[in-house]
């Protein structure tokens, strides 16, 4: 079966996970750099699969990590076990776990000092991944239906109002206090308190129901990609974190705003899958 590839989420902003047992697969990495390795080293940014060995003889619970379809490397041993529930549980629905990847290379003549057999070059590898905690690694809620887009992320804004919601928040609780969810963006009209007049915002929603609102400040911020994608009849979606419990809790938006946008936004809709029997246990079995 051919998995479907799936960025994980998470709140690793660089990478921060070490991969070891790259020594063996010295071809491999090599492959992926120019020849020769130039004099200073060299680096590559790229992504990442992180990919369940269930057979393997040494570890059933090891997790190797891939590029291009070659092995670079393994999650170290207690780190394989703390993320192996949750990575062949995307596996086991189709899905192909990937990671933002940083690879650093060098080769060297040996030194005079390592003696006359000293044969060949020295070569170095050094692979790390961006890697958040095992909890934060996939949304609680499925995608909205039909098409949508998901907003790349930005920098985190505390939706307003979040904390009169505990009924609507409350299947997002999780007991490690926190969780990732999908939300959705939507333009409403609400009025401003001067002279009857009216303005547009942006309304924050989870399953379709209102958690917040930003302020119009911020909403102006957001409502051009939100007409756009309302334009060609899609649904604007966000990563939100849910945070708290049902004595105090928040949501926060994380999405790219309008004027930070890539040039090439969107390429392409989502359409959201079937829920499966299996997804959606997977999306709902830890909720409270």
């Amino acid at each position: 079966m051919e998995l479907i590839p799936f960025s994980l989420w998470g709140d690793a902003l660089w990478c921060g996970q070490e991969v070891v047992r790259e020594a063996p697969h010295e071809q491999a990495i090599r492959s992926l750099f120019p020849d020769p390795i130039p004099a200073r080293g060299a680096d590559l940014d790229t992504e990442a699969d992180l990919v369940p060995e269930p057979h393997n003889r040494f570890d059933p619970r090891s997790i190797a990590v891939r590029v291009h379809g070659k092995v670079v490397g393994y999650l170290p041993r207690d780190d394989a076990h703390r993320y192996h529930p949750v990575l062949s549980e995307l596996v086991a629905q189709g899905l192909q776990p990937q990671v933002p990847c940083h690879l650093w290379v060098s080769e060297w003549e040996p030194a005079d000092w390592e003696g006359k057999g000293a044969q060949g070059t020295r070569f170095h590898a050094s692979v790390a991944v961006a890697l958040g905690q095992p909890h934060m690694l996939v949304p609680v809620n499925l995608p909205p239906p039909g098409s949508y887009h998901l907003l790349p992320p930005g920098s985190g804004i505390v939706v307003p109002g979040s904390e009169v919601h505990p009924d609507v928040l409350a299947p997002f609780f999780r007991r490690e206090g926190e969780c990732w969810a999908y939300a959705t963006l939507h333009a409403i009209e609400e009025e401003d308190g001067i002279q009857d007049r009216h303005r547009i915002v942006v309304e924050i929603r989870l399953d379709d129901e209102p958690v917040g609102r930003l302020s119009p400040r911020l909403s102006a911020e957001f409502l051009p990609a939100i007409h756009y994608l309302a334009d060609i009849r899609a649904e604007t979606a966000a990563r939100v974190t849910v945070r708290g419990d049902r004595s105090a809790s928040e949501v926060i938006l994380y999405a790219a705003r309008s004027h930070d946008l890539p040039a090439t936004w969107p390429d392409g809709l989502a359409r959201s899958p079937v829920a499966s029997p299996q997804w959606h246990y997977w999306a709902t079995k830890e909720a409270n």
